[in-house]
């Protein structure tokens, strides 16, 4: 029987392999389709995208770890290469943090930086990030649908 962690592990896994596909659509496209603003939570496709990178950095970066980094500025016309690479180092982050983890570990609490001091687990924060990147790429795949492009639904046991 499988451990909430090794689920939470999985899910991550999941979360991975889609978002190869976000990259292939997403970049698939044409440029002006591509970074087009179309009103959405961020302005472009592309601006969504690399928002789900973003909100694993500030996480596990800036409030668990209580480092820092610079966030992806709306508007820039990265390239697949650039974003095959930011993906990677997120793809490394995640793996690692995971690989590390103990089931015990679930329970560890933290301050949240910019929220005084509320506390969160390690637990919540992993669910959150699960429900995040679900939610914009469910985003997306409307955005696709709506330039007739099929959006790269991925079923968890594929």
């Amino acid at each position: 029987m499988k451990s909430e962690l090794d689920l939470i592990r999985e899910l991550y896994r999941y979360n991975s392999r889609g978002r190869q596909g976000y990259l292939r659509k997403i970049w698939g496209l044409p440029p002006r389709e591509r970074y087009r603003d179309r009103g959405a939570s961020f302005p472009s496709l592309v601006d969504i995208y690399m928002h789900i990178l973003d909100a694993y950095r500030w996480w596990f970066i800036r409030v668990y770890a209580r480092g820092s980094f610079d966030e992806f500025p709306l508007g820039t016309r990265y390239t697949l290469a650039e974003a095959r690479r930011e993906t990677r180092k997120v793809d490394l982050l995640l793996n690692r943090f995971l690989r590390d983890l103990r089931p015990k570990e679930l329970d560890r609490t933290f301050t949240m930086p910019t929220r005084g001091h509320e506390r969160r687990t390690v637990r919540t924060m992993l669910v959150h990030m699960i429900e995040e990147e679900l939610q914009h790429k469910g985003e997306l795949n409307a955005l696709l649908w709506q330039l007739d492009v099929d959006a790269p639904v991925l079923g968890f046991d594929d």
